[in-house]
């Protein structure tokens, strides 16, 4: 299989394949519609119940619009302007305008992108992390400790992480989301813990199946423990560790990671 670098892939899959990539988030808004609320549920529990929600590598607003309906003020930030146009027009549809603002931007320039926000919380969902180096990770979380308020929350949440990916790890594997089929040819090095991977897209066609087009990805897989220790070094406490969004039972050993950070007060 060709290695690509990390972060070479992200233009390649969500910019230069956009238009796929956006079928598979509309097929989210659809099949996975209870997990803005499991979201704010986590935040109310945590004590941030209204106020500003900074959603990093937010998509088409899949997450940022259901917050926003339930009264939050939720600032969207994602590399690809198909996907922010998209949230723009959806945030119009759902009557969200005033209290959504979306942005194209590279995650890495944070500070060059939010410089006097102040935000109650932030969220990194399903799977944005790993993108980039580890040191590049480290200085997001940096960044987001200095864009939320003290006490403020940073959630990680519904993020792949290296002992549950591994556990389930196959070759080969597809993805059936309605009327496409994504398969994956996957490989992973244990040298740099990252996933490298081809995505082959294909539309179904009644009992046929028609080639649209494949896209590159090269992820870094974290265990627990080393996000801890990247956000405890970017000034956060890790408050809770959890197994599912929707119980709330505490992570295992083999858990996605679900993490809720607090910045000191």
């Amino acid at each position: 299989m060709l290695f690509i670098g990390p972060g070479d892939w992200v233009k390649d899959l969500f910019i230069d394949h956009a238009a796929l990539f956006l079928r598979i988030l509309n097929w989210r808004w659809k099949a996975i519609k209870e997990e803005p609320e499991l979201i704010a549920n986590i935040l109310r529990k945590h004590g941030v119940k209204k106020g500003k929600i900074l959603d990093l590598m937010c998509g088409n607003g899949r997450i940022a619009i259901p917050l926003a309906k339930m009264g939050y003020m939720v600032t969207g930030i994602d590399i690809c302007p198909l996907f922010i146009e998209d949230a723009k027009r959806k945030a119009e549809k759902y009557g969200v305008l005033n209290s959504t603002r979306f942005i194209t931007g590279d995650i890495r320039k944070l500070n060059e992108i939010l410089e006097e926000d102040s935000f109650d919380a932030a969220l990194n969902v399903w799977t944005s992390l790993g993108y980039y180096s580890e040191k590049e990770d480290l200085q997001m979380f940096k960044v987001t400790n200095r864009l939320v308020k003290p006490g403020g929350l940073f959630l990680i949440l519904n993020c792949a992480s290296k002992e549950l990916m591994l556990q389930r790890f196959a070759r080969y594997i597809y993805e059936d989301l309605g009327d496409i089929l994504v398969l994956h040819e996957n490989s992973f090095d244990i040298k740099s813990s990252r996933l490298n991977a081809k995505w082959f897209f294909y539309e179904r066609k009644g009992m046929n199946l028609k080639f649209l087009g494949e896209a590159k990805l090269n992820l870094r897989l974290y265990s627990h423990h080393e996000v801890v220790k990247m956000l405890e070094e970017a000034g956060w406490e890790v408050v809770a560790m959890y197994h599912s969004i929707r119980t709330l039972e505490p992570a295992t050993f083999n858990s996605p990671i679900n993490i809720v950070a607090k910045k000191a007060d």
